[in-house]
């Protein structure tokens, strides 16, 4: 299973990590980031959220990580990717939800540090990507 990252633990990256724990337990994400709060702070909004309600998973703060029923994630505040160690936990993806890295180039540190795949949230503004939208040309994505 990959080993997995989160940039950007806002609204869409905490609904990304919800749905990676509930709808496909088996991979493994190994490393969060956000710019912005603690592990006390991510802990409390991933739990309470006002508009998904209550989530019924085990979420506490423990140093800089999350344990997620039992799973741990390491938590880090880095602005730029080059900082996250992303080669050291050997992440295979990342999710980019912080909104910021919408080119190409502006995510080929992901890959220059040994990333497979990126999915990003926020539409990729030029020709280096594929722009998918579920439901209209989901299946112009070839996972091979």
């Amino acid at each position: 299973m990959p080993r997995i990252a989160i940039n950007g633990l806002g609204r869409i990256g905490k609904l990304v990590l919800r749905a990676f724990a509930q709808d496909w337990p088996e991979a493994e994400v190994v490393l969060l980031n956000d710019i912005v709060g603690d592990a006390a702070m991510h802990a409390h909004f991933l739990t309470f959220d006002s508009i998904h309600g209550r989530w019924a998973a085990d979420v506490a703060a423990q140093g800089d990580a999350l344990i997620i029923d039992g799973r741990r994630m390491r938590l880090s505040c880095e602005k730029r990717i080059e900082d996250l160690p992303l080669a050291a936990l050997g992440v295979d993806l990342v999710a980019d939800c912080t909104g910021v890295f919408k080119t190409a180039a502006k995510i080929a540190p992901y890959f220059a540090a040994g990333v497979k795949k990126v999915v990003v949230s926020a539409p990729v503004r030029d020709g280096g990507a594929l722009n998918l939208c579920h439901g209209i040309n989901h299946a112009a994505y070839d996972a091979e």
